[in-house]
């Protein structure tokens, strides 16, 4: 097994696995800002288990958001301007939440989104402007030119250099080294301000012998022998993942893997056809949004997530959580992690013949016992808890009177 050092995930300022650190947090108010929730988004998923462990801790915890699922002593603050045009859509909703913040006095406000009127951004959809490159690369001239006019992309553009220039931003989060770098990079940001807090996952799920079950009753529902080697890909939006990336790059492989893809996409049909031109319809199944995933990792041998721009899928952790290898891209956050399986897994985007070379690699890597066992072992160190403790730990520091 090749690895490449040790990993660079550490968070900054932050207590390591084994501290277990407590904070004692007294009298503070806090609010948190997301426009949507949806049940299958990780950044919500992480933000549901943030708010229930500060409740449970007795904090007065405030949500803003234009629609959410209830919580035990949480307040909700409803809050949602009109939704067209898009062009304007997330000035409008900033603005919004910042009057309500405006009535909420000594409250510490940790916002996902890009406004000025919060004290914590957590940078979970990383930098709009650094997906922007990373997407120009994978489209053509024509959609190139679109992508530069657009009133969106200039939109959110302005709102995130606002963001980042706003005296009242005290600390950002990032759940991974690439973005950290991207912030400092785009906005000369300080970097001391900046705290790396990967994504947490509830290791609990991933019980070695559940997984063992749920491969044989996966297998035989999607109709694939047991020896027959399969890679998965989860995530909505498909040309973000990647999906038609990985599609060609499992025929470049000649490797005879079906390939099985988790998640919504309005174009469906758009990838189906990839599927068909490449001569391997037959052996991609397009499964869709699904409430349970655990079942299609452990029917795979090895995950793919070649994404255009991903700050860190939640689904790279599932992913080692079932000990897979997991194939990755340079503009993926999991990309260090995924390096030290093996560096061969993790190659560009738009790299077609690099990586059918890596879902070679991954499939042997699938093959050697140890590979699970090394896989889990990553995964271990991004326990949900602990990133728990960690944001905690972040409030106190953020929230202490300056000497």
């Amino acid at each position: 097994m090749r690895g490449n050092g040790s990993p660079c995930l550490n968070s900054f300022d932050m207590p390591q696995p084994g501290s277990h650190v407590q904070p004692v947090i007294k009298s503070r108010r806090l609010a948190f800002v997301r426009q949507k929730f949806s049940r299958f988004g990780g950044g919500e998923l992480i933000l549901n288990r943030t708010i229930e462990a500060l409740a449970k801790r007795g904090e007065a915890v405030a949500i803003i958001a234009r629609e959410w699922e209830p919580h035990k002593g949480v307040v909700f603050h409803r809050c949602d301007p009109a939704r067209t045009p898009r062009s304007t859509r997330d000035t409008r909703f900033a603005k919004a939440a910042c009057e309500i913040v405006s009535r909420m006095p000594e409250v510490l406000v940790q916002s996902h989104e890009r406004m000025t009127c919060c004290d914590i951004y957590r940078a979970g959809d990383g930098v709009h402007a650094a997906y922007l490159e990373h997407r120009a690369r994978s489209i053509g001239s024509i959609r190139r030119f679109f992508q530069t006019i657009s009133g969106y992309h200039r939109d959110v553009l302005r709102l995130e250099r606002e963001m980042f220039a706003s005296p009242r931003l005290k600390a950002v989060i990032v759940n991974s080294q690439m973005v950290a770098d991207e912030i400092v990079s785009h906005f000369a940001y300080p970097r001391e301000r900046i705290h790396l807090i990967p994504n947490g996952i509830d290791l609990s799920r991933f019980d070695v012998t559940s997984l063992v079950r749920l491969r044989g009753e996966a297998r035989s529902r999607l109709g694939i022998p047991e020896h027959r080697k399969v890679l998965v890909i989860v995530g909505s939006g498909y040309e973000r993942k990647g999906v038609a990336q990985a599609i060609e790059a499992l025929a470049r492989s000649k490797t005879g893997a079906a390939l099985l893809v988790i998640g919504h996409e309005k174009r469906g049909s758009r990838y189906r056809a990839v599927a068909h031109r490449q001569g391997i319809g037959d052996d991609v199944h397009f499964l869709g949004r699904q409430e349970n995933v655990l079942p299609y990792l452990a029917a795979a041998d090895a995950m793919i997530l070649p994404s255009l721009y991903d700050p860190f899928p939640s689904a790279a952790l599932e992913g080692f959580a079932a000990g897979l290898p997991v194939i990755t891209s340079e503009a993926c956050g999991a990309r260090d992690i995924a390096r030290e399986l093996d560096p061969g897994l993790v190659r560009d985007a738009n790299d077609i013949a690099g990586l059918g070379d890596a879902i070679r690699i991954a499939l042997a890597l699938s093959g050697n016992p140890e590979t699970a066992k090394l896989a889990r072992d990553i995964a271990a160190r991004f326990d949900m808890d602990l990133m728990v403790e960690r944001m905690l730990a972040l409030y106190e520091t953020v929230s202490a009177p300056k000497s």
